[in-house]
C-alpha cells in the first residue's frame, strides 16, 4: 500500500478489482440460493400475517406473566391439541383446565414473573402458520436485586386464521432448564430445531 497525498492509504493495482469481483460473485451466488421450505421467504401477502401472529404470541405471553387468571383458552381454537412436556389437553375446556391446575405446583404464583419470548421463526401459508420460538421466564424478586431467569425452554406451534384472527391449533412446548415437579414424569426431550 502506499499514501496518497491525502494521507489516506491506497490499495495496490488490481487489488480493488479483485475485492469488488468477490463481493459480486458472493451477491450473484446469495441471489440465486434456493430457498427451502422452512425458510419461506415474507411478502407483502404475509408481512401483516406475521405483525398479527407476533402480537397475539406477545399477548399470550403478556397474560402468562400477569398472573392474574386470564383465559388463556381463548388463544386456542376449539379442538386444540396443546402438549407441555408430555401433558396433552385437547380442547378449550381441557386447556383452560390444564391452566387452572399449573397454579397449584407453581412456585412463582404471586411473584413478579416476565415471559421472554425469543428468535421466534415464523412461516405463514395462506391461513396457516407455524412459529419456532425460544421462551425464558424472569424473576424479579425485589428492586434492588438483579433479575434471575428461572426457567427456559422452545416452543412449536401450528396456527390456523379464523375470521381474520389467528389461533393456536396445535401446539408444543418443551422445557430445557428447571423443568417444573408437575411435569417431571410426562417430560420427553425434544427435537424440533
Amino acid at each position: 500500500m502506499a499514501m496518497s497525498i491525502y494521507g489516506v492509504s491506497r490499495v495496490q493495482p488490481g487489488f480493488a478489482p479483485g475485492i469488488a469481483l468477490g463481493i459480486a460473485a458472493w451477491f450473484v451466488l446469495f441471489a440465486l440460493s434456493p430457498v427451502t421450505a422452512a425458510e419461506k421467504r415474507v411478502t407483502q401477502e404475509t408481512l401483516l400475517d406475521r405483525i398479527q401472529i407476533e402480537d397475539m404470541l406477545i399477548r399470550y405471553y403478556v397474560d402468562i406473566s400477569s398472573g392474574s387468571g386470564h383465559n388463556l383458552a381463548q388463544y386456542f381454537t376449539e379442538d386444540a391439541v396443546f402438549d407441555v412436556n408430555g401433558m396433552i389437553s385437547r380442547g378449550r375446556e381441557a386447556i383452560a383446565k390444564m391452566y387452572g391446575g399449573l397454579d397449584e405446583d407453581n412456585a412463582h404464583v404471586g411473584r413478579r414473573l416476565h415471559m421472554l419470548l425469543n428468535n421466534p421463526i415464523i412461516s405463514v401459508e395462506g391461513d396457516t402458520a407455524t412459529v419456532w420460538a425460544i421462551w425464558s421466564g424472569v424473576l424479579n424478586e425485589d428492586i434492588h436485586k438483579p433479575p434471575v431467569m428461572v426457567d427456559q425452554g422452545r416452543e412449536y406451534s401450528e396456527l390456523v386464521k379464523i375470521e381474520g384472527r389467528w389461533y393456536y391449533k396445535k401446539r408444543y412446548i418443551t422445557s430445557d432448564s428447571n423443568l417444573p415437579p408437575i411435569w417431571k414424569d410426562t417430560y420427553k426431550p425434544r427435537k424440533f430445531r
